[in-house]
């Protein structure tokens, strides 16, 4: 089959040896694409207006929408089970709640809005960086329609999280950091419920991906031992992302402190 007749072509159906490989050329293409996709939109939005900002935002969280829903028509359209392919993976949500905090965040409590800031910064920001790292679709050929798709959405994810964190919205601090257990929580019971109902394995709550990091704690220590060890990564992960964020961010309000204060003095 030529790359043409592959581009819609969903898993099942696909010949052997359409995909490519962790980390081989193919991979480290779409990785250095996607860093230029990140850096090119953070580069065009710090030199917009704030006006432009704001519809470069809203822009970005509708897209995730979009995306998720050409998804969605794919599975319909090539008669896949949809069951099996919705948006409950955690970078799923995460560009529903991007979604929802654009454009209904002025509705939404504070204490609502932390919860939702935080679980962006500390989880959906590096979920989505691993997404595009350790790819779970690598039996599609690079030129298709859900390679595609998953890089433009992780990429907008990701985006949206750093616009977030340059306008001051998200503030990282490791004091916080159990808002993310909070999210998470709320979010993997159901998520897990349906895992077991239907035999799925959103959110990787039944098990690894392939080429996940995790696949050795669930060869050698079995489902206990791969659950245990993700909740711990999980919850160090929250930390440290809070930790290195919190740093980052006092080292930067203390420069542009520096800064003023030599303004003031020249003036």
């Amino acid at each position: 089959m030529s790359p043409i007749e592959l581009f819609f072509t969903y898993a099942n159906n696909l010949p052997p040896g359409s995909g490519y490989e962790l980390f081989g050329k193919e991979h480290i293409c779409i990785l250095i694409v996607s860093l230029f996709l990140i850096v090119g939109c953070i580069c065009l939005y710090d030199k917009g207006t704030a006006a432009f900002k704001g519809r470069m935002r809203k822009c970005v969280a509708a897209a995730l929408v979009v995306l998720i829903a050409l998804r969605q028509a794919y599975v319909c359209l090539v008669g896949a089970n949809i069951v099996y392919d919705l948006p409950l993976h955690l970078c799923s949500i995460a560009g529903i709640v991007c979604f929802i905090y654009e454009y209904t965040g002025s509705m939404i409590s504070e204490r609502i809005k932390s919860v939702l800031e935080q679980a962006l910064f500390a989880l959906c920001l590096p979920g989505a960086v691993l997404a595009i790292v350790f790819s779970d679709g690598i039996m599609y050929p690079v030129f298709h329609f859900v390679t595609i798709e998953s890089g433009l959405f992780h990429v907008f994810i990701i985006v949206y999280v750093i616009f977030k964190i340059k306008d001051g919205d998200i503030k990282p601090g490791i004091r916080e950091a159990y808002k993310s257990g909070i999210f998470l929580v709320i979010v993997a019971i159901p998520v897990y419920l349906f895992d077991r109902a239907f035999r799925a394995n959103y959110m990787f709550l039944m098990g690894p991906s392939q080429g996940s990091p995790l696949t050795g704690l669930y060869t050698g220590y079995g489902y206990a031992g791969y659950m245990v060890g993700y909740g711990l990564v999980a919850m160090a992960e929250v930390v440290v992302i809070n930790g290195i964020g919190s740093v980052i961010t006092k080292k930067n309000d203390h420069s542009k402190g520096d800064s003023s204060i030599e303004k003031d003095e020249v003036l």
